[in-house]
């Protein structure tokens, strides 16, 4: 507890930073500026790694140096507004520093709410999810969780860059929408899923074949390094469906369809997970335990197909109804 509080002080106090930072990233790639929003991304990141080595380390700060988190988020903002100021002078519309363009309307703020909610419910569903499997975890000892926790940060990777991808082709998908470029929408979702897929695929080859190499870079005790590697090969079956779930997640939020977009994530967290853990816990023990997650993500691959399908066919289908009335 007292580590908890020492950390989420200086997060709490870096608070608006941490939200600025991450919502100029997605308005620069959303304004087409790629190479800003990376920098500014990469920045905030690489002061966070210099600085927890510092705070930890020679000032032994403990749990409160890694909260050099916020710092590193403030680095950030300071360098997208510096952008925004150059993007200002430089003629950008886009970019207006105007009081008078930062007062919102009822619409706008309704739109971004419908919208905006599934993505927060995102993380806070993850969460709660990850708090009932780490106390079904912690059963079975802290060795466990230990081991655990090195397996899931290590399959947090093909996680990050499917999420990264569907977040980079998301405004894409809201452009042909917009447009009415009903075929280019398919087309993109339909690329976007196959890169998802065989990157996930990559990642499953790599952690089925070196699982304990993988896990013996955090690891040194030859009983946790095997169990991680254990926990990683389960927990990779499913990389290849997150091209799927994280792209039709995408999509619906592209289109502005927030319920279809929050069923997906409540489903994924919530509805299925949770019962999963559970379920599988009695029957298989702590390897039900881990299956838990790639389990879910497989059976809501499923789903998530039948959605975008059940969406696509119905969103091409008023296309060719309006057309008559278009044309004449």
């Amino acid at each position: 507890m007292a580590y908890t509080c020492d950390y989420l002080l200086y997060i709490f106090i870096g608070a608006p930073f941490i939200m600025l930072s991450n919502g100029l990233i997605h308005l620069f790639r959303s304004a087409g500026l790629i190479k800003q929003s990376t920098i500014g991304l990469i920045l905030g990141n690489a002061v966070n790694i210099v600085l927890d080595y510092v705070f930890i380390i020679p000032l032994r700060l403990g749990a409160a140096g890694a909260a050099a988190t916020s710092l590193g988020f403030v680095f950030s903002t300071l360098y997208y507004f510096a952008c925004m100021i150059k993007q200002n002078r430089e003629g950008n519309l886009l970019f207006p520093l105007s009081p008078k363009a930062f007062k919102p309307d009822r619409g706008m703020v309704k739109s971004v709410i419908s919208i905006g909610v599934p993505g927060a419910l995102i993380t806070v569903l993850m969460s709660v999810s990850n708090i009932v499997l780490n106390n079904y975890i912690a059963i079975y000892g802290s060795d466990v969780v230990a081991s655990y926790g090195i397996a899931y940060k290590t399959d947090m990777v093909p996680i990050m860059l499917s999420v990264g991808l569907s977040q980079g082709v998301t405004p894409l998908v809201g452009y042909c929408y917009g447009a009415a470029e009903h075929k280019r929408l398919k087309k993109t979702v339909r690329v976007a899923v196959l890169y998802g897929v065989l990157l996930g695929a990559l990642f499953t080859a790599l952690f089925l074949l070196l699982p304990e190499q993988l896990a013996g870079i955090f690891l040194h005790e030859e009983e946790l390094t095997s169990q991680a590697g254990k926990f990683l090969m389960i927990l990779s079956v499913s990389a290849p469906a997150l091209g799927v779930i994280n792209m039709v997640t995408g999509y619906f939020q592209a289109l502005g369809k927030a319920v279809k977009s929050l069923t997906v994530t409540v489903m994924r967290n919530a509805v299925m997970f949770i019962p999963a853990v559970i379920v599988l816990n009695h029957f298989f023990g702590l390897t039900g335990v881990i299956a838990a997650q790639p389990f879910v993500e497989l059976v809501l691959t499923v789903i998530c197909i039948a959605l975008y399908k059940t969406d696509l066919r119905a969103l091409l289908s008023n296309k060719k109804t309006a057309q008559p009335s278009e044309n004449s």
